[in-house]
């Protein structure tokens, strides 16, 4: 117990001093090391397997090749036996003298008893009787012992036993061990100057951005630049260190510049994808119409299906590749403007400052255009259970969660309806209409009402404040994706608030539109249809889900 606690107690230790070893090494040769001991191990591995494969299949091989002689010696063995003739037995057995592994042969009775025997010349084997081999061979250390019965119709009458020799085996196998050192010796210096090469490609990179981190850190020259060398991770990194030490007025011109380009790059798409959804349906209706055979119409309502499916397909991961793929870079990029504000406050001037803070706020904007296209884009895809939703929670809560201002109060008139909805979407609706009429109050002293109307097959609601209001002419314009009334310099907002209301109203089987004056304030109205009770369980299927 003492040796083994000794030894468990060691092992940490050399882990630890190899690792404090590999810590102190340059990149270069951590690299070289790394390398070098993958391809030593799976070398050895492989060797070690071979030499199992190679030793297993030897051993078979004798084993196949001495019961195939000795099924001879028995069927020549046989008449020997049944006539008590040794003499014959023994010349039976002298004809395995021919195979150099066979070191002896013998024959027992039935009873047991050694009734013929052969011995190859300088050899003195002890072979043991045939009822201490139940299996029907045995190997030792030196050799292979093989017993198979002698039958007469169908009856044993006796044992033919044969050993043999395991010299070639070990000498084969020793050979094929040299063999597998030489490879594994070869390949390892093989391996040794290949990657001596190659490590170059990364080391090369960081050793070079490491001189001139010392080099801005030693002598603060932030004029000096890293070569890039490629788009992997080495070649980002020195392109993000060569961005940290730019301008931060050309890098605001940069994300400008990105965010126009990717506002004009989903319009497009958008545009795209709704003049091909609009073509699908057309055909769709002209196949229907069509008085063709019902198998030639099911077969265009498939391959119409699946247009449907690659159109739908392509808007979602468009919509995903643009909130996913591009969060990093903006969590990446409004982190370095923080740690320039924190690093770099008392060398800014005050522009500076300006500049810097309008950097962080379209970072947060554009990260709000991203998260709402997410949002946008799962509408009607996602299938939610509908539920008995109590709106005189709901909307209160919403209310809290926004927590408006002192000087806007929030008034819902009369008491709000309890229906059959999706809660998190019918949640959605109010966040965005109550939040737009908050943020774009211009009054010193707001006023937001909520009402609800009941008209017979359907529920109207309404939101009123006494905001600025909208012009006629924007009245449409404010429902699609990313526009907005105000200049984005002057008030940060997505334009994608109210598309994402219309969408989930429009879902819900409902419409949405407004009504305002320029000055005295706007109404948001959008009906929902009553759902009877029985619906509560319903799942929300548009086309469109149900086609991708």
């Amino acid at each position: 117990m003492k040796r083994a606690s000794e030894a468990k107690g060691k092992t940490p230790r050399f882990r630890r001093r190899a690792s404090s070893r590999l810590c102190h090494f340059s990149l270069k040769h951590k690299l070289i090391a790394i390398i070098m001991l993958t391809c030593v191990a799976s070398l050895v591995l492989a060797g070690a397997v071979s030499i199992a494969w190679e030793w297993t299949d030897l051993r078979r091989t004798m084993v196949h090749d001495l019961a195939a002689h000795a099924e001879v010696l028995a069927d020549n063995c046989r008449a020997a036996i049944a006539f008590r003739d040794p003499a014959d037995a023994g010349a039976c057995l002298r004809t395995v003298g021919t195979v150099p592994s066979i070191t002896a042969a013998c024959v027992y009775t039935r009873e047991g008893e050694l009734f013929a025997t052969y011995v190859r010349q300088g050899t003195a084997p002890v072979l043991p009787p045939p009822q201490a081999m139940p299996g029907g061979y045995r190997f030792d250390w030196e050799s292979l012992i093989l017993t198979r019965p002698v039958l007469l119709n169908g009856e044993p009458i006796g044992t033919v036993c044969l050993r043999g020799n395991l010299d070639p085996l070990y000498l084969r196998l020793r050979r094929s061990v040299i063999v597998i050192v030489g490879i594994v010796l070869l390949s390892s210096v093989a391996a040794y100057l290949i990657s001596s090469r190659l490590q170059r490609i990364i080391s090369v990179p960081i050793l070079r951005l490491a001189d001139v981190a010392r080099l801005v850190s030693e002598k603060k020259e932030y004029t000096v630049r890293v070569e890039s060398t490629g788009n992997d991770e080495v070649g980002l990194l020195i392109q993000a260190f060569n961005e940290m030490l730019g301008q931060i007025q050309r890098r605001d011109v940069a994300l400008v510049e990105a965010n126009e380009q990717l506002e004009e790059r989903v319009s497009e798409r958008t545009a795209e994808l709704q003049r091909t959804n609009e073509r699908l349906t057309h055909e769709i209706t002209a196949r229907r119409q069509t008085d063709s055979a019902l198998a030639a119409a099911n077969e265009q309502l498939a391959e119409t299906v699946q247009h449907m499916r690659r159109s739908n397909k392509e808007l979602q991961d468009f919509a995903y590749v643009a909130a996913h793929d591009l969060k990093a870079p903006l969590r990446g990029i409004g982190t370095l403007a923080d740690w320039i504000a924190s690093d770099y406050a008392d060398k800014f001037d005050e522009a500076g400052l300006q500049q810097l803070g309008l950097l962080k706020r379209r970072v947060t904007r554009l990260s709000e255009l991203i998260n709402g296209i997410l949002h946008y884009s799962e509408i009607g895809r996602v299938a939610n259970r509908r539920e008995t939703v109590d709106l005189g929670k709901l909307v209160p809560e919403t209310i809290a969660l926004l927590d408006p201002p002192a000087h806007i109060q929030v008034v819902i008139q009369g008491e709000l309806p309890a229906i059959v909805s999706e809660k998190v979407r019918l949640g959605q609706v109010f966040h965005n209409l109550i939040d737009n009429a908050i943020k774009f109050m211009d009054k010193p002293q707001g006023r937001v009402e909520i009402g609800c109307t009941d008209q017979g097959g359907a529920w109207q609601f309404g939101v009123t404040d006494n905001g600025p209001g909208i012009e006629e002419r924007h009245f449409e314009k404010i429902f699609q994706m990313f526009q907005t009334l105000a200049p984005r310099d002057q008030r940060e907002s997505t334009g994608i608030g109210l598309p994402i209301v219309k969408k989930i109203v429009e879902l819900f089987g409902g419409r949405i539109w407004v009504e305002s004056k320029p000055g005295l304030g706007s109404t948001f109205f959008f009906t929902l249809p009553k759902q009877e009770a029985g619906a509560e369980r319903e799942v929300l299927v548009t086309e469109g889900a149900s086609l991708n």
